[in-house]
């Protein structure tokens, strides 16, 4: 999509909020008709559509210029990373030889780390090691797309290796009192605490056939982009899974793990006031940068809810790449949060930044290998990622259960 092609998408989003605006004006204190409940899911639908056609054309050119910014990068520090002896690949081949030379089994894995940029020989049964910079970061912006934890705020921290992690943690802070002249001062310390982040492997394999792996793809279809974005998103799905409702026994602990800030009354809907209160469950310091989290059907629903004075609670972006927001802060989807039902958690709220830490551990391991499809002549690209999370600030998010 091109620039004005994404402007006229947002201006027929702006549209379609106003007519929902207007159709749910007309319905307020009274039940909508077959006809006009029709009318809503297709408005809602459309913004819907209109949303995924706007976030897809902006990360299209986000991605398109972080490709080309790192690309040049690593050629400019092709002298420095080239080592004494003889590199096992040209520096100067593009990522898309590079990565060829994987699924032609000249080279038969590869570790791509954020910050490293050095060829260097591997273990005879791998067959060597490649680090470029282009593919971790196109894995790790599958991780916002697919996910809401990193899109919301929370930290991303990025180890060399996957020991456990302890993170500090205030549980406690000091306290001042008034003293007399004279008087003697108490002593308060804060009181400490620690979170633990494991990691865990997440793991998908993405198979091609090797006639494409030859041709690098068929006209302007691009080979290296497939396979990056479709191992490198099914590795994102499970892994922000697991950011946002992991159990946190043998697998990360999702940040819908924070505690409980408001039960809603009823068991089937949500109402302003519910938000409200839940948005003031966080002391203030922590509503600074803070967010909203919910499945896309609670949102749909949110859509509609106005304060005591008849405003909406929920305002559409006024800029391209602005979220929406609820109640002044910017507001999410996540399809791995839970829907409206009994006793279930259907929204977050509170500030990611200091409540929740994603951590992932090492690079991003590519093996390929054509063994298990032999027979048929496609070539298996395996995407290996170790990540965890866990919620270090209990004080920073709090959810709404239903009733």
């Amino acid at each position: 999509m091109t620039p004005s092609d994404i402007q006229a998408a947002f201006d027929a989003r702006q549209s379609a909020v106003a007519s929902l605006r207007e159709l749910a004006d007309e319905t307020q204190g009274r039940d909508m008709t077959a006809e006009e409940t029709q009318t809503y899911e297709r408005q809602n639908a459309d913004i819907d559509a209109l949303d995924a056609r706007i976030n897809t054309g902006l990360k299209d050119l986000e991605r398109e210029a972080k490709a080309t910014e790192a690309i040049e990068q690593f050629r400019s520090l092709s002298d420095v990373t080239e080592p004494a002896e003889a590199a096992i690949v040209d520096p100067g081949k593009s990522d898309q030889e590079l990565f060829r030379a994987l699924m032609n089994g000249e080279i038969r894995s590869f570790e791509s780390k954020g910050e490293s940029r050095d060829l260097t020989e591997g273990s005879a049964t791998a067959g060597g090691n490649l680090v470029t910079s282009t593919l971790y970061q196109r894995v790790v912006d599958k991780f916002t797309e697919e996910g809401v934890a990193l899109a919301a705020g929370a930290t991303l921290l990025e180890t060399a290796s996957g020991e456990d992690m302890l993170v500090p943690t205030v549980t406690g802070y000091s306290t001042g009192a008034l003293v007399a002249e004279g008087g003697s001062i108490s002593e308060s310390d804060p009181a400490f605490g620690q979170s633990t982040i494991s990691v865990y492997k997440y793991a998908a394999i993405v198979e091609a056939s090797s006639e494409l792996i030859e041709d690098n793809g068929v006209g302007s279809f691009n080979v290296l982009n497939f396979v990056a974005d479709q191992g490198g998103a099914a590795v994102a799905r499970a892994l922000s899974a697991a950011w946002t409702a992991g159990s946190g026994s043998s697998q990360p602990n999702g940040y819908d793990n924070c505690t409980a800030g408001v039960t809603a009354a009823s068991a089937t809907a949500i109402t302003a006031n519910e938000l409200i209160d839940l948005q003031h469950s966080i002391t203030a310091p922590y509503r600074i940068g803070a967010a909203w989290a919910m499945n896309d059907s609670t949102l749909k629903a949110v859509r509609k809810l106005v304060d005591s004075n008849g405003q909406y609670v929920w305002q559409p972006g006024l800029r391209v790449s602005n979220p929406d927001e609820l109640l002044g802060a910017p507001v999410y989807t996540d399809t791995n949060m839970e829907e409206i039902a009994t006793g279930k958690k259907t929204v977050v709220y509170g500030n990611f930044t200091r409540g929740y830490f994603c951590r992932i551990a090492g690079g991003v391991r590519v093996e390929s290998s054509n063994a298990p499809a032999f027979t048929t002549d496609l070539i298996s690209t395996r995407f290996i990622v170790r990540g965890g999370g866990n919620i270090i600030d209990t004080n920073a998010l709090r959810h709404l259960v239903q009733a």
